[in-house]
């Protein structure tokens, strides 16, 4: 993240996505130092270790691959039907901007709000009870925040052709929060960076570069 990071102040990307993005140094410090802790949290909270032996290289690379395309894809299409404008970091710095990107919102959006409130609710108000419950709750929670303000976004924007679209659109952004975050729960949190970094390879940096 911190390299990424350099390496776009370095380079002076001046693109809306890097000016209005939210990892300021201290936002990147404040990940790295509770994404660590919120690490060390995650077998006590039920979630499997990064390298826990029970989980194999298909579920922990493969599968989060697979899905990171066929999401892309997906975006892709949204894109198409919407026709969107060159939206995209272009290349070659859109490598190290999303990358550390990626990396970054999966810890802030996804890693440290999931495994500590599990840990704030089951573990120590509930006594280690329930927390399958509190994961399913805190999961649409937390898979609730990013469509909430990117509709709320489009729709002051004008972007939305329709209710039914923005309909649409809402749960294809919740599902491309669930994603990762289940499979955070089933294969430990390399599996939904690998899901992220896939989906941001082909819809953010692939893509632009064969269609505009």
């Amino acid at each position: 993240m911190f390299i990424g990071k350099a390496v776009w102040t370095y380079m002076g990307v001046d693109h809306p996505i890097v000016q209005n993005w939210t990892g300021t140094w201290s936002a990147l410090t404040f990940a790295a130092v509770f994404g660590f802790i919120a690490i060390k949290l995650t077998e006590k909270t039920g979630f499997p270790g990064i390298w826990d032996e029970k989980i194999s290289n298909n579920e922990r690379f493969l599968y989060p691959v697979l899905l990171g395309l066929g999401f892309a894809l997906v975006e892709i299409l949204v894109g198409l039907a919407m026709n969107l404008p060159n939206i995209h970091v272009a290349f070659p710095l859109s490598i190290p901007v999303y990358l550390s990107g990626g990396i970054f919102l999966e810890i802030l959006y996804h890693l440290i709000p999931v495994v500590f409130l599990i840990w704030l609710v089951s573990d120590i108000l509930l006594k280690g009870k329930y927390q399958t419950e509190v994961f399913v709750v805190v999961a649409i929670l937390a898979s609730l925040w990013e469509p909430v303000m990117q509709i709320t976004g489009m729709y002051q924007m004008g972007m939305l052709p329709g209710m039914g679209f923005a309909a649409g659109l809402f749960i294809f952004i919740f599902a491309g929060n669930l994603i990762p975050i289940t499979l955070f729960r089933k294969y430990g949190f390399l599996a939904p960076v690998i899901w992220r970094l896939t989906d941001y390879s082909l819809w953010h940096v692939i893509w632009p570069m064969i269609y505009y």
